[in-house]
């Protein structure tokens, strides 16, 4: 008697997605819904909201779009450059969420294919596994397995892309950045026997950068020794700016370089990021955004770009965080005392916030609730619009005015950050 097979686990749904998104790539004559769901094992309507999110990241972040033929296949559309960036994001996020589906359905539908390439295409495999290794050192890391996965299906989806004439396309400013790094040298001394055209040099070398880690102990290069200088400068001036000082400066830096070495690839290409918080520190931290925008402006003028809100709203974050860490800062509770209209309270709201760098959990609470039970626990400071009889109370209490007088900013700033 044969136990039962037990149930192949369900896909969650980032993994049903990374998947999607890399048979959308696949060698395939065509890709209707019905095939899709079949690749992943669900259903039509599970499916078919998992193409719409994909669509809607492959918009928001590499400017393709995601659309339905009147065959009923789906298709990518866009320039290959930004395809490229895609897939390469895709398929590394794959082979570290699914890698058994990439093996059994990408991988072979990839090696069919490559059976059909014309002799001057067909690597062989000593010289793949040449290259790799010496790709692999570029890395400034020891090479993971999935490192190497990823760059054998790769290489192969680029020797056939190179067959189909389908090469990305840089720009001036991108050949510039790319052609003056150390990387581009060594890519064309490790790729100078392939048949790969000049603009495909180019993407191994921004592949290159895309796949390193960078860290500050690590700096070997002119480009990266400028970046950490540049760091350095960003953090004195946020300094200047916020009145403060940190006390660990060279850790914030080793923090800011990492970031920065991925955000300055991704503006020169264009690339977007998923940024859930950018809308709570637009709305919450002005005065930290404004004060990281005047620190990053040098930068942003020696390397010819601009931080969109999303990068920028990031680099916030890392600077509020080392604030609070550096500092020992927990998030501080005001109350704001409402009427029934709310209008000037919340205007109030944005100028507290314009006063200082530090995280506030502002609340608001009715006149009358407070003068039954009081400000919440943990209130370190009551701020009322509105004239009332001062209870005996133990967190401070301002009465204010619209707009704040000087005065009034002083000492709320001072109760805060005392």
């Amino acid at each position: 008697m044969s136990l039962p097979t037990p149930p192949v686990p369900a896909l969650s749904g980032s993994q049903r997605r990374s998947h999607l998104l890399l048979m959308l790539f696949a060698p395939l004559p065509s890709l209707s819904l019905v095939s899709l769901s079949r690749y992943n094992g669900e259903d039509l309507p599970t499916t078919r909201r998992d193409l719409v999110h994909i669509e809607s990241e492959m918009r928001r972040i590499y400017h393709l779009s995601l659309v339905v033929g009147h065959d009923g296949n789906y298709r990518i559309e866009g320039n290959v450059l930004n395809k490229r960036l895609c897939l390469i994001e895709g398929l590394r996020r794959t082979l570290r969420l699914c890698p058994d589906k990439v093996n059994r359905y990408f991988l072979p539908l990839q090696q069919h294919q490559w059976l059909h390439l014309p002799a001057d295409y067909q690597i062989t495999d000593e010289q793949f596994e040449a290259a790799i290794t010496r790709y692999t050192s570029l890395l400034e890391r020891p090479p993971s397995a999935s490192d190497v996965a990823f760059l054998h299906l790769y290489l192969r989806y680029v020797l056939m892309q190179c067959h189909a004439r389908e090469q990305p396309e840089f720009n001036q400013h991108q050949l510039q950045w790319l052609q003056q790094k150390a990387e581009y040298r060594q890519v064309l001394d490790i790729f100078r026997l392939w048949p790969l055209p000049e603009n495909e040099l180019i993407g191994f070398t921004l592949l290159a950068r895309l796949l390193k880690t960078p860290n500050q102990t690590g700096v070997r290069s002119d480009d990266d020794r400028q970046l950490l200088q540049e760091v350095k400068n960003i953090i004195r001036r946020f300094e200047q700016v916020a009145q403060t000082t940190f006390h660990q400066p060279e850790m914030l830096a080793g923090q800011l370089f990492s970031h920065l070495s991925a955000a300055l690839e991704r503006c020169h290409f264009r690339v977007g990021i998923d940024n859930s918080l950018q809308l709570e520190v637009e709305e919450k931290y002005p005065r930290l955004l404004r004060t990281t925008r005047a620190a990053v402006m040098p930068l942003e003028a020696a390397y010819r770009i601009r931080f969109p809100r999303e990068e920028l709203g990031l680099i916030a974050v890392i600077f509020g965080a080392w604030l609070m860490q550096d500092n020992d800062l927990q998030e501080k509770q005001v109350v704001i005392l409402t009427n029934s209209e709310g209008g000037k309270e919340k205007t109030l709201e944005l100028q507290i916030r314009e006063l200082t760098l530090l995280p506030l959990n502002i609340k608001f609470q009715s006149l009358a609730e407070f003068q039954v039970r009081g400000a919440p626990k943990n209130t370190v400071l009551v701020i009322s619009p509105f004239s009332l009889p001062l209870p005996l109370f133990s967190p401070p209490l301002m009465l204010v005015r619209l707009p704040l007088a000087q005065s009034q900013q002083e000492r709320i700033r001072q109760l805060l950050e005392a």
